[in-house]
């Protein structure tokens, strides 16, 4: 997070209470590059004391190479972090039963519409839909110029909920012979096929599956399902200029699967087991999850303890003339009035060569190089292979 989306903020807040504590915030930009930057700063010793973690796959590698504390006494001996220790909608990572890190927000998913062009094309805004309606939606707002959606919304997760990729029989196979990853893959190559979704080698080539805002923002696709942090794009005219307003829709639902939002609780703050300053470091951790969270809605961050207001969530997440640039009814129903059920991944045994597998054949079915079938297969074959080295690790 740039440290003007929040984090700034934070930190000064932090240190007018605790005037005894100085802090430093360096910022390693979430991607690839960035977070091999951080995992090389954090192996090599340098003076890090608190850092965050996203993706699940960095968050198994860093858990498992012994680079976060054990934070367990210190929840366990704190009432206001109570929440941490519930296990039916986990907001912990804990590895080997040991609390590793914590979830800094509530990250729920939606879909963004660009309302110009829907109100174009005459597509009214579904308050529940399914994934074949969202895919016939995408259909109506395609033209000449725009592409309906960017891409689907994660079907799988949506149907199956938490550790969607790891089968029930304790984490000793994948999951990937379920057949709702094989249709996932199929309904995106259809969309890409039929021109409702962006063309795959557009978005490898131009890294749209780390940033989508600008392309959003210049209406070269209308859906997007994504999460809240993004909303920091869409009310700085200035950095960001655009002339329509944005409106939410929930994510679509799968017939037959279940009724997950397909968010998560995420933005996992963790502490180094190197560092020489623990107490200081819990203090800013404590902080940042309680009393000092509001700040990190500027940066579409929702706290994972909900210890702010709906008046709050939409003054810090939607900037200062909120009416400009979004739909706030809608803001309304899907954000602050739903109650999503968010999956929060436990299970991580072999992760990153999963994510690693699943992300290369994905590639490959949505690029029109290999079927969805033998696609899904391979993954399945690679993932209970990376279980098996891995078995027992998470």
């Amino acid at each position: 997070m740039p440290a003007a989306s929040g984090p700034g903020k934070v930190v000064e807040a932090f240190q007018r209470k605790f005037p005894q504590y100085k802090v430093n915030y360096t910022r390693f930009v979430n991607d690839d590059r960035g977070n091999l930057k951080l995992d090389t700063a954090l192996q090599g010793g340098l003076d890090i004391d608190v850092y965050f973690t996203y993706a699940s796959a960095s968050l198994a590698l860093r858990a498992g190479s012994g680079l976060a504390a054990d934070l367990t006494d210190r929840v366990k001996g704190d009432p206001d972090l109570a929440l941490f220790l519930d296990t039916e909608q986990p907001r912990a990572f804990l590895d080997q039963g040991r609390v590793k890190a914590l979830a800094t927000a509530r990250e729920p998913y939606f879909v963004l519409f660009n309302e110009k062009l829907r109100e174009q094309a005459g597509v009214e805004l579904p308050h529940q839909w399914t994934v074949d309606e969202y895919r016939a939606t995408a259909k109506k707002l395609t033209s000449g110029s725009t592409v309906g959606a960017y891409t689907i919304p994660d079907i799988a997760r949506i149907s199956l909920g938490p550790n969607y990729w790891y089968s029930d029989d304790n984490n000793r196979r994948s999951n990937f012979d379920n057949p709702i990853f094989e249709q996932a893959l199929a309904t995106g190559r259809a969309m890409i096929d039929e021109g409702s979704a962006f063309p795959w080698s557009e978005v490898l080539a131009r890294h749209l599956d780390a940033y989508q805002q600008n392309s959003f923002l210049k209406a070269e696709f209308n859906l997007w399902s994504t999460a809240p942090f993004n909303l920091r794009y869409l009310y700085d005219a200035k950095k960001y200029p655009h002339d329509f307003k944005v409106s939410f829709a929930p994510p679509p639902t799968v017939p037959g699967g279940g009724d997950w939002n397909g968010g998560s609780y995420n933005n996992f703050v963790m502490m180094n087991p190197k560092s020489a300053k623990t107490e200081a470091a819990w203090q800013f951790i404590k902080f940042w999850l309680t009393e000092g969270s509001a700040p990190m809605l500027a940066g579409g961050k929702i706290p994972t303890l909900g210890n702010v207001t709906n008046e709050q969530l939409m003054a810090g997440m939607l900037g200062k003339e909120p009416d400009k640039y979004f739909d706030l009814d809608s803001f309304q129903r899907v954000v602050l009035d739903a109650e999503p059920k968010l999956a929060t991944d436990t299970l991580l045994a072999g992760f990153p060569e999963i994510n690693l597998a699943y992300g290369q054949q994905r590639d490959l079915c949505w690029l029109g190089e290999k079927s969805p079938g033998p696609a899904i297969r391979e993954v399945y074959r690679l993932a209970n292979a990376a279980i098996a080295r891995n078995e027992g690790s998470a």
